[in-house]
């Protein structure tokens, strides 16, 4: 009878403490991550930026009731994100979560009601006051398959975002990737609020004109691009906050390095993704781009600073592969062929803002760079290829049909194809940032995979020294992969210690709770 009122005294008293726990969080939003890189975790960035606000920023996310999974799932981490921005801001920051069917007019499902044909047989109608009123704001509903009725249907539906800042706004059409969700909208916040917009000097030929869209869109967002011509530009502007450089050809004019060495000895930072040859991925010839204009170029600049690019390019049997065309019996079939211009990028450092938590990367058609030290400046490998890659020298083969079995390749990887440096240039310069890669390629469109972009994204922000957003965009959604050149053996048994290892580990307590149990009931009898 004792233990039966014990008993009943614990569910109360533990009922009581959730009821008073709960009251008291009701006017307090908190979690705990248990994740490494605490990735459900406002980051400090994000924190900073809306504890730093002038003016009120208001979020309205636009999400239809009643969305069935994955997308009601995503509705309710916006909601949980919003509470945190709220929980950090000092009363500059508010939100609102609508359904956007909630605030249609009678006249408006009246039209929704009134559906018609048109000559393609699609089923149209005219669009409601609220469609055309998040329209003119940049929302567009989309079509999701749900089940209705025991019936899968098409419906359209809203899952976007409006930040409002004084009188702009910015739009974020459709949620989709998670990962890439607080930084959008912090990026957001921040592009609203900023007085002075970063600006960017490119510096590129002909050639590289419509390859890197895809890329200058996404910086084109919250950085403004200015394209400059040396050869006919006296100098770069203390106005221009960076540099990217594309190339190594006559592009620069007779005096372009001379031009950008005296922009940097104002300690400012350039990025050089330079291509030691031209490359025609259509018919896969390569030739030298080589400046002719002028006899000290690009390169010797580089060197100059202890970053040196041979005319080589580097080959990995760790590669990406190429879709090829063959013809069988009449019938043509896309076949994917290994490429060893393609490395597969592995070994990313860690240690750098700008790769850290980064995994993915296709580096096609890239030189080796060779690293000399220098006083005052302080260069760190960002990637390398494998231990199984190679160099390649004029006269190039870059045939994706060559019979690799046949050659005499002797491995030298891993080689360095991506440095960051930092320090002074000259001894009396403020302290400059400079990252050097050997190829450009890996930003072409056709290569601008989302591991690809966001490092060309790091590599503007880490010489902007913008290192808040680097820090959040490491913090994405991505498997931390094993290392590249571990073995068969202990690769196998971290696949099945994660599977076998957490249940034997339970069964083994378990175990051990029982025995010791046993020996007690044992000691009682005693």
């Amino acid at each position: 009878m004792k233990n039966s009122n014990n008993l009943v005294v614990f569910v109360i008293s533990a009922f009581a403490c959730l009821v008073f726990i709960n009251l008291i969080g009701l006017n307090k939003f908190w979690r705990i991550d248990l994740t490494s890189d605490k990735k459900y975790t406002l980051s400090k960035a994000s924190k900073e930026t809306v504890e730093n606000l002038s003016d009120m920023v208001t979020v309205s996310a636009y999400f239809t009731e009643g969305l069935p999974p994955p997308y009601a799932q995503n509705a309710r981490y916006v909601n949980d994100l919003l509470e945190e921005y709220l929980a950090a801001s000092n009363g500059k920051f508010g939100f609102e979560f609508l359904d956007p069917t909630k605030a249609e007019t009678t006249q408006d499902k009246e039209k929704k009601k009134n559906k018609q044909k048109n000559i393609f047989g699609q089923i149209v109608r005219e669009a409601t006051s609220v469609e055309n009123e998040l329209g003119n704001l940049g929302l567009q509903p989309v079509e999701i398959r749900v089940i209705e009725d025991d019936q899968q249907q098409t419906k359209r539906a809203y899952m976007g975002i409006v930040i409002r800042y004084q009188e702009k706004h910015e739009v974020i059409p459709v949620v989709q990737n998670l990962a890439d969700l607080e930084i959008n909208i912090t990026s957001l916040i921040k592009k609203l609020s900023r007085t002075k917009q970063s600006s960017i000097g490119l510096i590129k030929n002909k050639n590289y004109s419509g390859r890197i869209d895809s890329f200058t869109n996404l910086l084109s967002k919250d950085i403004k691009i200015k394209e400059i011509d040396l050869t006919s530009q006296e100098a770069i502007g203390p106005d221009i906050d960076a540099l990217i450089v594309l190339g190594a050809g006559d592009h620069f004019g007779p005096d372009g390095a001379v031009k950008i060495e005296n922009y940097l000895a104002l300690g400012k930072s350039a990025s050089f993704f330079i291509d030691r040859f031209n490359i025609d991925a259509r018919s896969f010839t390569a030739s030298a781009e080589e400046p002719k204009s002028s006899s000290y170029s690009i390169i010797n600049l580089l060197t100059k600073y202890g970053i040196e690019i041979p005319a080589n390019l580097v080959a990995d049997a760790a590669c990406a592969s190429l879709n090829m065309q063959e013809e069988r019996s009449g019938f043509t079939f896309n076949v994917p062929v290994k490429y060893p211009f393609i490395p597969e990028i592995k070994n990313l450092s860690f240690e750098s803002q700008i790769t850290k938590g980064l995994s993915g990367l296709i580096f096609p058609f890239a030189s080796v760079l060779k690293i000399t030290p220098k006083d005052n400046l302080k260069i760190d490998v960002l990637a390398s290829t494998s231990k199984v890659s190679w160099l390649e020298v004029e006269p190039l083969d870059i045939n994706p049909r060559r019979n690799w079995s046949e050659l005499d390749i002797s491995p030298s990887g891993p080689h360095p194809i991506l440095v960051q440096a930092i320090g002074k240039l000259l001894p009396s310069a403020p302290e400059s940032r400079l990252v050097v890669t050997g190829s450009s390629v890996f930003l072409w469109n056709e290569f601008a995979t989302e591991t690809n972009q966001t490092i060309g994204l790091n590599i503007v922000d880490w010489m902007l020294a913008d290192s808040s957003l680097l820090s959040m965009r490491a913090r994405s959604f991505i498997d931390v992969p094993l290392d590249a050149d571990i073995s068969d053996t202990k690769r196998q048994a971290v696949k099945y210690g994660n599977i076998l290892g957490v249940p034997f580990l339970l069964a083994l307590y378990g175990l051990i709770r029982w025995r010791l149990r046993e020996s007690y009931r044992k000691s009682l009898k005693a």
